[in-house]
């Protein structure tokens, strides 16, 4: 048998099997005779027909049985012997064969790439790091939050909450139900800004989706039309407003501080150490996206596909599986990116993990997650003795050491995504 190997790109690969006529012909027999046996033919008892009249008759079904058990014995027989790994199932592109001749097949297989790259050390790598007082003053919003209350007022403004009974027609039938909406001028689903300025008692007519009416009754077994438009008239039973403590000493006493900037001080010093080590993961994920931006490769289609896939064949709603569809494949997209990157450094740059290290990289998840060395080791014992553990270890440290060597710039637009426009763009196209 021959074997040829052609690189389409960096994950995907193109073998082409020539097999001599004479050892498809001795396997196709066997494989006729076998199935013969389990076939009837009118005129004869079952498996005691002549092999020419079984395959006159059964040979574009047989061929294809055929086709799929010996092309399977092919392949393994080729993977096994020249070593090759390969994500998802190989994707048979042709098969050409006729009896007396050799057959040829062409296989895709998608594998992990081999990667070179242009530069690892000395790299500047912008990053967004989480910031020491963002964060304290996020925590006391928080703070702020938690301890609100609820008041009832006389007129709406912006953001209140109005519960309104809603009368609508459908069908040429008057229903009228309870719900609540927003008052504002935001495009939210739920937020009206015809409710602004309205007191208790008070009318207004809008129109209304049947997906708002649903969502705002909370009856979901009204009988509309999600995205028909229907015209309500809404009264307001009560109007009620979200009140904030003010952010002074007064609220840092009441949450057992001396003062609000004492707070302030004493919630920084309790933050400091879970942000210095969340962004050095921050600057992991920075490196591998610049290396990425900087050493662009293929992604295995194919694969992403069938793991989005996976995740969402049990959701019945066809715009939910899309969306949820494309969540996912991104995703996928950026783990094997970030896995193939690292494992492209390690092979560049081995790492021997220590026992020394491998407490460290503990330590290092644990302040993460706001948990003790020991709590941590007690809850993960099971994933700490694996061997994913020890090389997830190895790419931390990989990673470590390249940031060494790196100047990171803070790059001040926001980011939705950590992975370079180019991907996402490619990702898309690809939907």
């Amino acid at each position: 048998m021959q074997v040829e190997f052609n690189q389409l790109n960096a994950v995907t690969k193109e073998i082409n099997l020539t097999i001599p006529s004479e050892e498809v012909d001795k396997e196709y027999e066997k494989y006729l005779k076998k199935s013969a046996q389990d076939i009837s033919v009118p005129g004869f008892r079952k498996g005691k027909a002549p092999l020419n009249v079984v395959e006159r008759m059964y040979e574009d079904k047989i061929r294809n049985y055929f086709y799929e058990y010996y092309i399977d014995e092919v392949f393994s027989k080729v993977v096994k012997e020249n070593e090759i790994k390969y994500l998802h199932y190989p994707e048979v592109k042709d098969v050409q064969w006729e009896k007396g001749n050799d057959m040829t097949i062409k296989i895709e297989i998608e594998h992990e790439p081999v990667l070179e790259f242009k530069q690892i050390e000395g790299l500047t790598v912008p990053y967004k790091p989480i910031l020491l007082e963002e964060e304290v003053n996020n925590f006391i919003k928080e703070l702020q939050k938690s301890n609100c209350r609820i008041i009832d007022v006389e007129t709406a403004r912006e953001t209140d909450n109005v519960n309104v009974e809603i009368t609508f027609q459908h069908n040429n039938e008057t229903f009228t139900r309870t719900g609540s909406f927003f008052a504002g001028t935001k495009h939210n689903l739920d937020m009206l800004p015809e409710l602004l300025g309205l007191k208790i008692g008070d009318k207004t007519k809008v129109k209304l989706t049947g997906r708002e009416i649903i969502n705002s009754t909370q009856d979901y077994k009204l009988p509309l039309d999600n995205d028909a438009e229907y015209d309500c008239e809404l009264m307001v039973n009560s109007i009620s407003r979200i009140e904030y403590p003010e952010l002074d000493d007064e609220f840092a006493k009441d949450m057992e501080f001396d003062s609000l900037e004492d707070m302030k001080a004493k919630i920084s010093d309790d933050l400091k150490l879970k942000i210095e080590h969340s962004n050095i993961d921050i600057e992991n994920e920075a490196i591998i996206t610049k290396l990425f931006a900087d050493n662009e490769f293929a992604l295995p289609k194919k694969t992403l596909s069938y793991l989005a896939e996976e995740q969402v064949k049990d959701i019945k709603n066809d715009n939910f599986m899309q969306y949820y569809y494309e969540r996912y494949y991104i995703t996928f997209a950026y783990a094997l990116l970030s896995l193939y990157i690292t494992n492209n450094l390690l092979r560049l740059m081995p790492i021997e993990l220590t026992d020394e290290m491998k407490e460290e990289y503990i330590n290092h998840l644990a302040i993460v997650k706001d948990m003790s060395s020991e709590a941590y080791k007690e809850k993960y014992k099971d994933d700490i003795s694996s061997e994913n553990f020890a090389r997830d270890a190895q790419r931390y440290f990989v990673l470590r050491k390249i940031a060494q060597t790196c100047e990171f710039v803070i790059k001040e637009e926001p980011e939705e995504n950590s992975y370079p426009e180019s991907e996402i763009e490619t990702i898309k196209e690809e939907q």
